[in-house]
């Protein structure tokens, strides 16, 4: 029997995935364009901005770099997304 979830774990979950959609979205970006620029299937970006899937720390790595955002922007404590110094319509390299 397994225990369940601890709260702060989902909330956590939340706060990270709606992290990086708002920063996928800071940067034009679809889930089926930031897939394909991670190498990954779009459901895998869905859940993870759903809180459904704990990214791992390699993937939430990965994820940065495409977001071209440090990924203290993705797991900081701060309860702020602060995106100002990157720019909206800058597009990661591919």
């Amino acid at each position: 029997m397994s225990l369940p979830e601890p709260e702060w774990s989902v909330l956590r979950r939340r706060v990270i995935g709606e992290r990086i959609r708002t920063a996928r979205l800071h940067r034009k970006l679809t889930q089926e364009q930031l897939a394909n620029l991670l190498g990954i299937d779009r459901r895998s970006i869905h859940r993870y901005e759903t809180a459904r899937r704990d990214p791992a720390l390699s993937m939430l790595v990965r994820i940065a770099d495409a977001l071209a955002v440090p990924l203290a922007v993705l797991v900081s404590d701060s309860l702020e997304l602060d995106l100002r110094t990157a720019r909206a319509d800058e597009r990661p390299a591919t």
